[in-house]
C-alpha cells in the first residue's frame, strides 16, 4: 500500500507539471494572438480613418518651388506648367492655419496647391521695399486678425520670408520682383502728410483699384506711413505660391472661398528621392500610431 501511494503521488506530480506547462503555453499563445488581433483591428481602424481623411495630390508646375517640385531647373520654369516631381498627402480633417500649404479645389477649375498667407479678418498688402543689401523687391504685409491695427507698425507686418522665420522660404525675392516689376503708385494723405507707396500691379488691380470708391465692398486700412491694407472678408482666404514670380494665385484670382480649401499638405509622399520619401512616410505612420495610442 505504501509503495502504491508513493508511485501514485510521483505520477501525479509529473502530470501536474505537464498540465501546468501546457496550460501556460495555451494562455501565452492565446493572449499573444488576441494582442496581435487587437493591434491589427486598431491599426486597420486608424488606417481607415487616415485614408478617409487624407487625399493624394500630384504637384504640377513651378509655383511652389523650391518647397515643392524643386527638381525643376531655373531654365525650365517658364515651360514646366505641367511638370510634376512631387506628390503630397493632404489632411482634410485638420483646419489649416496661416502659412500652411493647402490644396484649393475651385468649381469648374483644376485644383491648385498654394501657401495659405491670410485668413478671414487679416489685413494684407503687397508693396515695394528694399532688402538689407539695398535691392528693391516686393514684400508681403500681414496684420493678423485680432491685432490692434491702429498701433501695428508696417515693419511688424512685413514678412521677411527668405529667412524661414514663419517656417518657410520663398523661391527668390529678386526673381519675384524681376517677373512682377510692373507696379503702381498710390499717394495717401495721413495727418496732413502725403505718403506714396508702390504696390505690385496684379495685387493693385485685384484689390486696391477700388480704394476710395464708394461702390467697393472691401474694407481698407491705411497705416501711419500711408500703406494701404485690404481686409480678408469673412469666409475667404488669400493664397500665394512660394515661387512668387511664377505663380498664378489670389493676386490675380482674388480671395478664395475657404470652403474650397480641401486641407493642408502634411508631407511629401513621393519625389525624386523615392527611397528617402518611403522612410519619411514610415516614420510618419509610426508617429501617428504613437499619438493614437497616447490618447
Amino acid at each position: 500500500m505504501g509503495k502504491f501511494s508513493d508511485d501514485f503521488i510521483q505520477y501525479s506530480n509529473k502530470k501536474v507539471k505537464d498540465e501546468t506547462k501546457n496550460l501556460t503555453l495555451y494562455f501565452i499563445t492565446h493572449i499573444t494572438l488576441y494582442i496581435v488581433l487587437l493591434f491589427f483591428v486598431i491599426f486597420f481602424a486608424w488606417y481607415t480613418v487616415f485614408v478617409t481623411t487624407h487625399k493624394f495630390y500630384a504637384v504640377y508646375g513651378p509655383s511652389m518651388m523650391s518647397t515643392l517640385n524643386s527638381q525643376i531647373k531655373p531654365n525650365e520654369i517658364a515651360v514646366s506648367r505641367k511638370t510634376s516631381y512631387d506628390a503630397v498627402y493632404v489632411d482634410t480633417l485638420t483646419k489649416p492655419k496661416a502659412f500652411d500649404i493647402v490644396v484649393v479645389e475651385r468649381p469648374n477649375s483644376d485644383s491648385v496647391i498654394k501657401r495659405l498667407m491670410a485668413v478671414e479678418g487679416d489685413y494684407i498688402t503687397i508693396a515695394k521695399g528694399k532688402t538689407e543689401s539695398g535691392e528693391e523687391c516686393f514684400y508681403f504685409y500681414r496684420i493678423a486678425n485680432g491685432e490692434n491695427i491702429e498701433e501695428f507698425l508696417d515693419d511688424d507686418a512685413k514678412l521677411v520670408e527668405n529667412r524661414g522665420e514663419n517656417g518657410y522660404n520663398i523661391y527668390s525675392y529678386q526673381d519675384w520682383f524681376d517677373n512682377r516689376e510692373v507696379s503702381v503708385d498710390i499717394s495717401v494723405e495721413v495727418e496732413g502728410q502725403v505718403f506714396t507707396n508702390n504696390y505690385e500691379e496684379n495685387f493693385y488691380l485685384t484689390f486696391l483699384d477700388g480704394y476710395g470708391k464708394t461702390d467697393v465692398e472691401l474694407d481698407y486700412f491705411v497705416s501711419n506711413s500711408g500703406l494701404i491694407y485690404v481686409k480678408v472678408p469673412e469666409g475667404k482666404v488669400f493664397c500665394m505660391g512660394d515661387n512668387r514670380g511664377h505663380s498664378t494665385d489670389s493676386r490675380e484670382n482674388g480671395f478664395f472661398d475657404k470652403n474650397f480649401v480641401v486641407g493642408r499638405a502634411e508631407f511629401i509622399i513621393y519625389n525624386h528621392n523615392f527611397v528617402n520619401r518611403i522612410w519619411e512616410v514610415i516614420k510618419f505612420y509610426f508617429s501617428e500610431v504613437e499619438k493614437f495610442f497616447a490618447r
